[in-house]
């Protein structure tokens, strides 16, 4: 909308509407008073044209006596309700259109006067021929409005379509137009003095007839499919009076008498704004017609405000605003929606919507609302408590479980060491005495392997103090620990090497798990000849992890098959894991699932 009719009072809209019908009222009645010096002007009719002051008084006295004055009040007509259609109407595309047709029907008028007062054949014949351009472009219009209000204009296949409609068009005005060359619209002689009348339609005109019908059917085709029962039942009283201009079209084609003696053109315009008013004031093409009428029909409490926050209309279940809502209405910044409540009355809510000079301020009673948000306050508040409940017993069973898996962890150390020390105690009893050379090494892998249990004890006792240090053992805590261990096992001329390759730390009593298995695989190694051991340290899944163990050594036989591998698989067994043994000469492979917790 023009902005000097935004932000105004209702009664200064009016005045300035009317305002703009009067200025173009006047622009035509000016155009209409310099007619006969165009004429005169032009330097082709200079020997022809009779002075301009006569020229002035027949123009004036044929407009009084004859059909130029009514062609006249039908432009001035056009052009007001082209200017109250763009007032009216919603949608800026149909509103754009709408006015199109408003102008091209104003300018066909004016058109059809300049006809009547040509005072050459050349003139009359090319004004006839622009008679066909509105006739064009109106139709095509009217299709296009309906393809609007049926939604298929922002198809790519609608969009295609709307530039084919429009190259059809063009070529239609350009044959038309050129006429005189190729005689295929209209068939007459020049040279009579009543070629005017004696004229015969060529197959040209007929494709005209044709596209007229396509056009207009086509847009009440697409409103009817596309609107409601009570919108098409208006629609249809829109289409006979389309249908009846169509039955004055064919009498006029065909010369009939009562057809003949009317103004075509003016007819034809009458009839298609007279349709195109019906539609706005139907709801067809929606527009502000009625909207008093709206407001007595809907059950809320909604109230239209001006500027300064006077009443402009209101719904009939609509209540007195309370206390406090104009102040928060003129606190608020105009142009943004927004809601709130008041402390006089706090069960109802107020939203303000802009508009166009004011806003919209519609009332909503939010009682069980905040009944319901008061019952969810409480249950909230209830639900807080026994979360901290629930978290108070959470903490509470945490720390008690970690005390019972200390105790576990203590326990299992303590039983580990003393195995230990009873078999450090055994082999230091049963030394034998130097007496020779092979009682001197029998000697000295009994103490390698006391010395493999010392080591034993450190490591495992080393995990009672981690337990109340650190919260588990990462990848590189686990790593330094396997080179202690390969450093240890090399001084008893055992090689050793290992991967760590897990992401999340692990428990405590999950390591004190892997080191039984680590030392077992590890003593057995001890008793096989020039041992070599490989470990690799990874996670299985979420829940466990995977060490594989793989022993190198210069025996012959199937090492799985040793009494040595009998007692490894027995400790293993001992130990509550999953594992699983694989031996060849000179080979043994050892796979272990533990769970990552040492559950």
């Amino acid at each position: 909308m023009p902005r000097f009719l935004v932000g105004i009072t209702h009664r200064v809209y009016r005045y300035r509407v009317f305002a703009i019908a009067g200025a173009i009222t006047a622009l035509f009645l000016m155009l209409l008073a310099v007619l006969p010096a165009l004429f005169a002007s032009d330097p082709k009719l200079s020997n022809i044209v009779p002075a301009y002051f006569e020229v002035s008084e027949e123009v004036v006295d044929e407009l009084a006596h004859s059909s130029c004055f009514p062609l006249l009040v039908a432009a001035v007509t056009f052009s007001i309700w082209g200017v109250l259609t763009y007032l009216r109407c919603l949608d800026y595309v149909l509103r754009r259109r709408l006015v199109a047709i408003a102008t091209i029907c104003t300018l066909w008028m004016i058109e059809v006067i300049f006809k009547y007062k040509s005072f050459t054949p050349h003139y009359a014949t090319l004004l006839w021929y622009l008679y066909y351009v509105p006739m064009t472009l109106v139709p095509l219009l009217y299709q296009l409005c309906g393809m609007r209000l049926a939604g298929v204009e922002q198809h790519r296949a609608g969009r295609r379509y709307r530039a084919a409609l429009w190259i059809t068009a063009a070529l239609l005005v350009a044959f038309v137009l050129t006429n005189d060359v190729h005689r295929q619209v209209f068939h007459f002689d020049r040279a009579s003095e009543t070629w005017s009348n004696d004229y015969t339609y060529g197959w040209g005109y007929f494709v005209y007839l044709v596209w007229t019908a396509f056009n207009f059917v086509a847009f009440f085709a697409l409103v009817g499919r596309s609107s409601s029962y009570r919108i098409q039942r208006f629609s249809g009283t829109a289409a006979l009076v389309l249908l009846g201009g169509a039955f004055f079209a064919v009498s006029y084609a065909m010369r009939v008498p009562w057809a003949w003696k009317l103004n075509f053109s003016l007819v034809y315009c009458v009839l298609c704004v007279v349709t195109l008013e019906i539609c706005l004031d139907c709801g067809v093409i929606p527009s502000y017609h009625d909207i008093a009428g709206i407001f007595d029909t809907l059950p809320l409490d909604l109230k239209v405000l001006t500027r300064d926050l006077q009443e402009v209309y209101a719904t009939p279940v609509s209540k007195p605003m309370p206390a406090g809502v104009c102040e928060e209405l003129r606190a608020q910044e105009h142009g943004h929606a927004h809601a709130f409540a008041v402390a006089s009355d706090p069960d109802v809510m107020y939203r303000a919507f802009p508009l166009l000079g004011g806003s919209a301020l519609l009332a909503q009673d939010v009682s069980e609302l905040n009944e319901l948000n008061r019952e969810l306050a409480h249950r909230r508040m209830e639900l807080q408590r026994q979360n901290e409940l629930l978290t108070a017993d959470y903490d509470l069973k945490t720390h008690l479980a970690d005390q019972e898996a200390e105790t576990l962890l203590v326990q299992d150390v303590d039983q580990a060491l003393a195995r230990a020390l009873e078999g450090m105690y055994d082999l230091l009893s049963s030394l034998p005495p130097l007496t020779d050379e092979a009682s001197s090494h029998e000697r000295y892998r009994m103490l390698q392997r006391a010395k493999m249990l010392v080591a034993y004890c450190k490591r495992k006792g080393s995990l009672t103090l981690a337990q109340h240090g650190e919260s588990g053992f990462d990848r590189d805590r686990i790593q330094l620990i396997a080179n202690e261990l390969a450093s240890d096992l090399r001084t008893i001329d055992v090689d050793c090497a290992s991967i760590i390759a897990i992401r999340r730390p692990m428990h405590a009593s999950a390591v004190s798990a892997l080191y039984d298995c680590v030392y077992d695989f590890a003593f057995f190694a001890y008793t096989t000849d020039h041992p070599a051991l490989m470990y690799h340290l990874s996670d299985h899944d979420s829940c466990s992890v995977e060490l594989r163990a793989t022993l190198f050594s210069n025996d012959e036989g199937d090492l799985s098959q040793t009494p040595a591998a009998r007692e490894l698989e027995l400790a293993l067994r001992g130990r509550n894991v999953a594992y699983r043994l694989e031996g060849e000469p000179g080979q043994l492979r050892m796979v272990v699932l533990m769970p990552r917790a040492g559950e």
